[in-house]
């Protein structure tokens, strides 16, 4: 899966608005049931499953919110599963639809930089990195994070160590947002950015730590018995 955001972009803040703006942070308890506040304003988009142009309705029902909106409300927009035949009408896949859909939403952002902000997610395994659409979406967005999970072979065979939550798979930085229109900042198809990640999820949480392969079988013995030689044991 890759998640691809699209932030505002914001040429800079003030001293003031530095001081008084605070960072956005929650902590979800994924055993439980998010329960929605009764202030909150969710708006589900529903889809035509016939629609010729099935990214329409998205474009204009979130026109319509950020024009009859009060000044400053913050908007986000979530799209999953971007393309899934599960959800998604088969017309959504031409690329004359997605490009123009991504384009437009660009255009969107542009002249709401501070009160909207985008995600969306694809699936790799029907749209691959490689492919001419995985590109342009890539090319498109400001930020990339790639989310490969494990074969279940290696979940098997490897247990958790010293009571640490196993990992269940990697996390790869393709894109950071940076304050451009050509969206630079990418680590291209091969690559990735910064250190090696991965993902747990639990039944309470998902969370993203530092990666490091597990030892060998057997290494650990190896090292065991070699802790116990002396100088006297080692022959040149």
């Amino acid at each position: 899966m890759v998640g691809i955001a699209l932030p505002s972009r914001t040429a800079g803040t003030t001293a003031v608005e530095a001081q008084s703006s605070s960072p956005f942070s929650h902590t979800f308890d994924l055993t439980k049931r998010l329960t929605v506040p009764s202030n909150a304003s969710i708006h589900h988009i529903p889809l035509a499953p016939t629609a010729a142009q099935p990214f329409d309705a998205i474009l204009h029902a979130l026109t319509h919110h950020l024009q009859t909106s009060a000044p400053g409300t913050i908007h986000r927009l979530v799209v999953p599963l971007l393309l899934s035949p599960a959800l998604w009408p088969p017309d959504a896949c031409r690329p004359e639809n997605i490009l123009r859909f991504l384009h437009a939403l660009r255009a969107i952002l542009t002249q709401h930089p501070t009160t909207l902000t985008a995600m969306l997610t694809l699936p790799l395994s029907l749209l691959p990195r490689t492919s001419g659409l995985g590109r342009w979406a890539e090319i498109l967005s400001d930020g990339v994070l790639e989310l490969t999970p494990f074969p279940h072979s290696m979940d098997a065979g490897h247990e958790a160590r010293g009571g640490e939550e196993q990992a269940q798979g990697m996390v790869r930085v393709r894109k950071v947002p940076v304050g451009t229109e050509r969206g630079e900042g990418g680590a291209g198809v091969g690559n990735s950015l910064g250190e090696d990640l991965a993902f747990v999820v639990s039944r309470r949480r998902f969370g993203i730590r530092p990666y490091s392969l597990p030892p060998v079988e057997g290494e650990t013995e190896a090292q065991a018995e070699g802790g116990g030689l002396k100088g006297r044991d080692v022959e040149f």
